[in-house]
Parts: structure tokens; sequence; C-alpha cells
């Protein structure tokens, strides 16, 4: 089974209320069950003590109740059953350490939380759920309905990408959805001063860039599933988001980290600008 147990992290605003609509429809698609969490920010014992002196805590408390009444009510009005978590601490490590307790495979996550620092980019609580998340993470973009009709799946041949890959053609092959596989040739700033360099190297990439998605496309062909190769040059996010729009792609499949990507950081940054700069939804598989 493809996700055995979701669960949408909420915050209030409009746009986790969002993530959690579609997390519901997710989950009653696969049957699985669904976990709606709240998370009370009491970041330090300084805080904390503060927020108890002023008679704070239990105003965030009575918040996060009302947040998960209303989350009850949603689920109710889709015949869906939901269990509800309150929970209070540091959001990110409350929410990792909650999926792991209750076994959950998928968290689902919108954007922008409260936390966010303008309309479009990743909250902080998100940024570093992604990060320190065992299991995929789903993020939804405000006002976005989830489709599975079309996936784009960039790969540049690490293993975070092979990740992605096979859980892309898990959902393609429960949702029968069309698959779009890229790989971007990304020349390095370096060599541009060198012009007979960047012909070769060029080449050899493309070469490399080919048999790879060969090698990807014969996964889902032999499933009986649409697939198209897709092979490009330039900045990888910039050629990721132009084919997601100009295909009309309702989610872009990705690995936490490309090649390149540190492990130590959160998340790989071209991961992050497709998340912060597009308008799809993103699932970034870790699991």
């Amino acid at each position: 089974m493809l996700y055995k147990k979701i669960m949408a992290c909420l915050d209030g605003s409009e746009e986790s209320f969002n993530a959690y609509r579609n997390a519901i429809r997710i989950a009653k698609e696969l049957s699985a069950e669904l976990l709606a969490i709240n998370v009370v920010p009491l970041k330090t014992e300084i805080s904390s003590a503060l927020s108890l002196f002023l008679g704070m805590k239990d105003i965030f408390i009575k918040g996060g109740e009302k947040i998960l009444k209303e989350a009850e009510e949603i689920a109710g009005e889709e015949n869906f059953k939901v269990k509800l978590i309150l929970d209070e601490g540091e959001p990110f490590q409350r929410i990792v350490d909650t999926a792991l307790a209750e076994e959950v495979d998928l968290l689902v996550m919108g954007k922008t939380g409260k936390t966010g620092l303008a309309k479009g980019i990743l909250g902080s609580t998100a940024m570093r759920t992604i990060g320190a998340s065992p299991v995929d993470v789903l993020i939804i973009p405000k006002e976005k309905t989830l489709q599975f009709k079309k996936l784009l799946v960039p790969t540049d041949g690490s293993s975070y990408a092979e990740k992605a890959t096979l859980r892309a053609l898990e959902i393609a092959k429960t949702f029968k959805s069309e698959v779009f596989l890229l790989s971007v040739v990304e020349i390095p700033f370096e060599l541009y001063e060198a012009p007979g360099e960047i012909a070769k190297l060029t080449e050899t990439l493309k070469t490399s860039a080919d048999e790879l998605i060969r090698r990807e496309k014969i996964k889902f062909k032999s499933e009986g599933l649409s697939v198209q190769g897709l092979i490009m040059e330039g900045v990888p996010e910039e050629r990721i988001l132009e084919t997601a729009s100009k295909e009309d792609i309702d989610l872009i499949i990705m690995g936490s980290h490309g090649k390149t990507g540190l492990k130590r950081l959160l998340m790989g940054s071209v991961t992050e600008m497709v998340i912060n700069t597009g308008d799809k939804p993103v699932l970034v598989v870790k699991s």
C-alpha cells in the first residue's frame, strides 16, 4: 500500500486547513488512517515560564483545541474519521516525534503557515520538519487541490532522486498517472570562461542524462504507464518550474537533496527553491 497512515499538520492558517482537506481526500482514496496535529509552540523554558505567568499557556492550548475541533468537524462533513493530537513544544520536533511514535508514513503541510516570512514562502516549521522527518512530506500551496493526473519527477541519478523515482512509480501505478521524467544538465559557472571545455562537458553530461532517463523510463513502461523523458540545459529549479507550468503538472516529486546536496542541510537548494518559488504541490521523498 502506498501510504497507510497520513498526518496533517495544522496551525490554524488557511494554508494548513487547505492542506488538511487535501489530506482527507488522499486518505479516503488510499483507505489510509488520518491524524491531525496541532503543536502549541512553547519553545524555551523561559518563554514557557513567562507564558504561564501571563496565563498565556491556557490561551494557546484553547486555541489548539479550537483548531482541532474545526478539523474534526471538517472530517465529519466528509464522513471520515480523524485522530486528533494536541501537543506542546518545538513544533517541528513534536511533529517528527509524533510521526515516529504513531508510525506515520506521510506528513501533509501547507505553504505558508503562520511563521512564513512572506506569501508563498515555506515557513520555518515546514522547512525544519522536512529536514528532520524520516518520512515523506507533502507541501500544498494555498487554495490548491491536489490531483495525480500528471507527475513531474526531476532526477540527477543521486540516491535521493532514485527514492523519489520509485515513489513516483508507486503513485503512478495507484492513480494511473502520466509521468514526466526530467534531467537538467547544469554547467559549472567556472567553465564559462573556457568555451571549448563547456562544449565537451555539455556533451558528456547530456550523454549521461540520456542514459539515466532511458533507464528510468523502462521502470514505468514495464508497468504499462505513460512516461516521457526530458533533458534540458540550465538552472535545475528554473527548468523544473518551467516544465511544471508548460505541462500543467499536478505534483512534483523530488528527493530532499541532489548530488551536490549536503546532508547536514535541512534540504537541498534545488528542492527548497522549487517549493518556495513555485505554485505546484511538492512531495519531498524521504523514506
